[in-house]
């Protein structure tokens, strides 16, 4: 199973081995590109979600002021010289000039050069999103006749997430492929380092099938080292166990928040909703020892004595997507080899191995930073000059003004110049906190004089937690919580998450309004204040970036007390155990009740 992306040989992909084959043959140029995808033959609980998407009936909105094209004029538009042609539900459209900007990476979208999108977005449902298909009618060239709309979807897709691990239910699925999910929030504040099940769950690529340890190895190389190879005994015997409590986050966390705002969409996965923040144990080798193994002289980078060129550490995983293109990331040297960064080549979490969704049997691990640096599955590590190159490190997180917008501007990377100098990578997160306790939409029985709020706060670069201020009323009074570290961390090194509690009296006004039988509506919301007195701000609009990362304006939960409800209890959202075509996926973590926006399928418009 040989694979060339970009005209580099991709190696063998080793999930392959023993499982259905389906082998996708394109033209480009003269030569025959065969894409040899994954399968299975039995659903998992994920699957099903996708296997309920709904086929939607018809055919594309008419444009008698376009042409017809025949299918087979669709298939020779199938590399950059012809152009990318593809097709959906007969409509047809030029993306040539979009593939470099493709939120999900151009190898993905290639797949679907000269072909129907359809098999394709059944397994990537995040594509029903409602604002996709209108934003994409921009491309379209024509039409294909009705038998022609037919036979171009004709094909299957095997989907390559179907040995992906089963979840816990309370992981509150975004996306189900790739899969990525968040805890309950309430549950958040039940312990203080996250159970192994309940951490929220990132991933860009399929799970690797990494069971067969003798096979499992580590590269490490790259300038100022020399070439070394360890196997996970090698790691685990070689260099002293070092344990830190880290809480790690989601680059992109709340995500959702930034979506239709001012008429702008997020077009970039997973909509994350506010649960990507999770906070855990991890043990394993010092990178900075690994290195130093390898040859790199850690101690003269990290005192500015070395000569070493050496500016970034790359990391490469075992996770790859359908062209054979395996993940990859990067940190900044100095992290890596900082005595007090505390980087680790982990290998236990929370006491056990690692799970498979977290990157058994080893991972990159990078405190303070955003999750998407922890590189899972390591597989190389790469002491280079340069950042690391791939889309997820150079594209997807980056931080842009307010004024740009992915349908004018990033819908053009390639084509058009940005300002990349004025959209920095993220790396180190900004303070967060977030109220857990009580759930958004909670409905508190009875005519209590108070209410307990509980949450999670957290920085990072290593700033600890000075405050966390608590609100009711939407923010017009603050009052300081009681602060909860079990763990003891030095300055600089404050990794893991503070919760807070505080209990706080009802107004006058509202004991009198449920004295009188009538329900009173609170807005329960917190800001943190961490160690460099940086402080969460309250609305989201002056720090809007087209990509959705980096977001921590106040989080505001809306809460009711009803003196007629002999019960406290959460509200379901709307369509919570209703078709997921219909609304998407509920929500329970979601303010608004778990209502979308706009309906995941396109019948509303004409589709």
């Amino acid at each position: 199973y040989q694979r060339r992306v970009h005209g580099e040989a991709q190696p063998e992909n080793r999930r392959a081995k023993g499982v259905d084959k389906m082998v996708l043959g394109r033209f480009i140029g003269r030569k025959v590109v065969a894409a040899a995808l994954c399968g299975v033959t039995s659903l998992t609980t994920y699957q099903h979600l996708a296997a309920k998407a709904k086929e939607t009936s018809g055919t594309c909105p008419p444009r008698p002021d376009l042409p017809t094209f025949t299918l087979a004029e669709v298939m020779q538009h199938d590399c950059r010289e012809a152009g990318i042609w593809v097709s959906y539900k007969g409509a047809v459209y030029d993306i040539s000039s979009f593939v470099d900007a493709h939120p999900g990476g151009t190898n993905r979208i290639l797949m679907s050069a000269g072909r129907d999108m359809e098999p394709f977005w059944k397994i990537y449902t995040q594509h029903y999103r409602g604002h996709v298909i209108p934003w994409l009618e921009r491309f379209r060239i024509g039409s294909l006749n009705s038998e022609d709309a037919l036979k171009a979807a004709d094909f299957t897709f095997t989907n390559p997430y179907g040995d992906d691990p089963q979840r816990d239910p309370d992981l509150l699925v975004t996306t189900p492929f790739p899969f990525n999910g968040e805890p309950v929030l309430s549950r958040l504040t039940e312990n203080y380092h996250t159970p192994n099940e309940l951490h929220y769950v990132r991933n860009h690529l399929p799970v690797p099938n990494l069971e067969d340890l003798d096979e499992y190895e580590i590269e490490i190389t790259g300038e100022g080292v020399k070439n070394t190879v360890l196997k996970l005994g090698d790691i685990k015997h070689l260099f002293p166990q070092h344990t830190i409590t880290t809480a790690m986050q989601c680059a992109g966390n709340r995500r959702d928040d930034f979506h239709s705002k001012d008429g702008r969409q997020i077009f970039i996965s997973p909509h994350w909703i506010v649960g990507a923040l999770s906070n855990a144990q991890w043990s394993g080798a010092k990178l900075r020892d690994v290195l130093k193994h390898a040859g790199l002289d850690v101690d003269g980078i990290a005192l500015g004595t070395s000569n070493c060129p050496a500016a970034h550490i790359q990391f490469e995983a075992y996770d790859e997507d359908e062209t054979g293109l395996n993940y990859g990331a990067s940190i900044p040297i100095d992290k890596a080899v900082d005595p007090h960064g505390d980087c680790l080549l982990a290998y236990e979490m929370n006491g056990e191995e690692l799970p498979p969704d977290h990157g058994f049997p080893c991972r990159a691990l990078v405190p303070g930073h955003s999750g998407c640096r922890s590189a899972k599955w390591l597989k190389k590590i790469i002491v280079h000059s340069e950042e690391s190159g791939r889309y997820w490190q150079q594209k997807a997180y980056r931080g842009f003004a307010p004024d740009i917008s992915f349908e004018e501007d990033l819908s053009k990377w390639g084509t058009e110049p940005l300002r990349l100098d004025q959209a920095a990578i993220s790396q180190e997160m900004p303070v967060q906190g977030l109220v857990c306790n009580p759930a958004p939409n909670t409905v508190i029985g009875g005519a209590p004089n108070e209410v307990e709020v509980k949450g999670v706060a957290w920085s990072g670069g290593g700033r600890g937690i000075n405050r966390v201020d608590v609100s009711i009323d939407g923010g017009k009074s603050f009052t300081a919580a009681e602060l909860i570290k079990p763990v003891r961390q030095s300055r600089r090194q404050e990794w893991g998450w503070t919760q807070f509690t505080k209990t706080v009296p009802l107004t006058a006004e509202a004991k009198s309004n449920l004295a009188k039988g009538e329900q009173v509506k609170l807005e329960v919301t917190c800001k943190a204040v961490d160690t460099a007195f940086n402080v969460q701000p309250e609305n989201a609009e002056p720090f809007y970036n087209a990509r959705g990362v980096v977001i921590n304006h106040w989080y505001r939960v809306p809460v009711t007390i009803d003196p007629k409800s002999k019960e406290t209890k959460i509200v379901d959202p709307p369509g919570r155990g209703q078709k997921f075509e219909k609304v998407g996926v509920g929500h329970r973590n979601k303010p608004s009740g778990g209502a979308f926006q706009a309906p995941w399928v396109h019948d509303n418009q004409g589709w």
